[in-house]
């Protein structure tokens, strides 16, 4: 079978997991017109990370905001990823939460997409494994 869909099917299943524990709906859409206004945004600090290194890391930040405010603290932001492990979930502080990916540390290069949900809104981000020289 391969690699790539498998990785696809666990991201799904542990996103499936994560929704239903957390009570998350599992819309993309918000599904009232007060959702409408919360939008959520990742960024990786740094945006690379060693292939051969099962120590590197970056941090996925998650920004949530409603309207132009942050949005209130606690929410509830839950990640996955296709490839090396991420922080689960995280609780947001003045419209923040961070994961943190951990590379696989095989040398194999990949790209890898990080998915994070908050109430009714989810992102992607890709985040490459290089080999760094």
């Amino acid at each position: 079978m391969n690699p790539s869909f498998t990785a696809r099917v666990q991201l799904w299943g542990l996103l499936l997991l994560a929704w239903t524990i957390a009570g998350c709906a599992l819309s993309v859409a918000p599904t009232n017109s007060e959702s409408r206004q919360i939008t959520l945004e990742l960024t990786a600090y740094p945006g690379r990370v060693s292939a051969s290194d099962s120590t590197a890391t970056t941090e996925v930040w998650a920004t949530i905001l409603k309207g132009n405010k942050p949005i209130a603290d606690s929410t509830l932001v839950v990640f996955a990823s296709t490839a090396g492990s991420i922080t689960p979930s995280s609780l947001t502080r003045d419209g923040l939460a961070i994961a943190v990916l951990q590379s696989v540390g095989d040398g194999r290069p990949q790209r890898v997409e990080v998915v994070a949900q908050a109430l009714s809104v989810r992102d992607t981000l890709e985040v490459d494994f290089v080999i760094l020289e």
